[in-house]
């Protein structure tokens, strides 16, 4: 390989780890503002949410998760002010495909300033279409013993793992 095609690569490699943590930031901020049209977008037509209390499956179930006026989400969580964030994330890319992996962290408005609604370990598998990226499948388990090694996993698949871990590590 030249070294302007191995730079090409690079760029291409370091252009679509940015676009993925930027899909990520928009995801939060379309939850914050609940722009469900926005926020289902995110995900593949046929992706897949995995929390512990279940799973949403498709652009209609996210849609209406967001939008439900009854729903958790515009009861316990935007009608208080919320703060969705990610945090830490390691990005791999191969061609068309991705994944991430991070911490999510939700605040939301209390009487006495902020708490905390939810704090998860994520891993999240991304394909490139045409002209973006999107979630296919995200996998979310809240902070807890035993939780961190069930959703960290991707390293240990990913041939040389990345740097300072090994498939060993926990």
């Amino acid at each position: 390989m030249s070294e302007l095609s191995e730079l090409r690569s690079v760029v291409a490699d370091l252009r679509a780890r940015e676009e993925i943590r930027e899909l990520l930031h928009r995801y939060g901020f379309a939850a914050d503002t609940g722009d469900a049209e926005v926020w289902s977008r995110i995900y593949a037509a046929d992706g897949v949410y995995d929390a512990v209390d279940g799973q949403l499956v498709g652009r209609d179930q996210f849609y209406r998760a967001l939008d439900d006026p009854n729903g958790t989400h515009k009861r316990d969580i935007e009608s208080r002010g919320s703060l969705h964030t990610v945090g830490g994330l390691t990005v791999r890319v191969d061609g068309r495909q991705a994944w991430a992996e991070g911490h999510a962290l939700v605040w939301v408005r209390a009487e006495e300033g902020y708490r905390v609604y939810s704090l998860t370990y994520n891993h999240w598998d991304l394909r490139r279409t045409s002209d973006s990226w999107e979630i296919t499948r995200r996998m979310s388990r809240p902070v807890a013993p035993g939780n961190a090694r069930s959703v960290f996993t991707a390293w240990a698949r990913h041939p040389g793992g990345y740097p300072g871990h090994s498939p060993t590590d926990g």
